[in-house]
């Protein structure tokens, strides 16, 4: 803090020293300041317009240069809109392609699924006819069953014989069987 104090002890001191002192400026003169306005001539502004002037128009072999640019321009701006032109045909083309590859692809969706729901109706049907083609296999067998029994109360356990034959050998069975489970449970769906 004790340095701000010194340096604005210095800038005072400074400013005094720049101030006016009313003895030193008694024996100044004052004079009243007055606006110097400069004329400009009428000779002097055509100078100056002719120069601009000249310098605005171009000479011929500016205006020759300049045609020269405009048209090599032109000429690739040319070939940059046949190149596009080249590209917007063959866009349109692959367009019209991929429009008729879908709607091919869209036709073929509805076809097979077509196709699938006809295939669940059938197998509906299926599967009904087998629901009714095992209700009347148990209602055959229903009739088997009660005879069996009343046949086996006929014999008595004295006349009953098991038979004595030689076992016969049974060609061997593979150890797995393959059954294609995915061919049995298409009544599943």
């Amino acid at each position: 803090m004790a340095r701000k104090q010194n340096l604005s002890d210095l800038i005072q001191a400074e400013a005094q020293k720049l101030t006016p002192n009313s003895a030193v400026d008694e024996g100044a003169i004052e004079v009243p300041a007055v606006e110097v306005v400069e004329s400009t001539t009428a000779a002097d502004a055509e100078v100056n317009e002719s120069t601009s002037a000249k310098r605005n128009i171009p000479t011929k072999a500016d205006l020759e240069a300049t045609i020269k640019d405009l048209k090599t321009t032109l000429e690739k701006n040319q070939d940059t809109e046949k190149a596009l032109q080249q590209q917007i045909k063959e866009l349109k083309s692959a367009l019209s392609e991929q429009k008729t590859s879908l709607s091919e692809q869209q036709a073929s969706v509805e076809r097979l699924t077509k196709e699938l729901e006809e295939a669940k109706t059938t197998v509906l049907q299926l599967a009904e006819a087998n629901s009714k083609l095992i209700e009347e296999n148990k209602a055959l067998q229903q009739p088997k069953a009660s005879i069996v029994p009343q046949k086996k109360d006929n014999y008595h356990q004295i006349d009953y014989r098991k038979s004595h034959r030689a076992p016969e050998k049974l060609p061997d069975m593979p150890a797995e069987t393959k059954d294609d489970f995915a061919a049995n449970t298409w009544l599943y769906d």
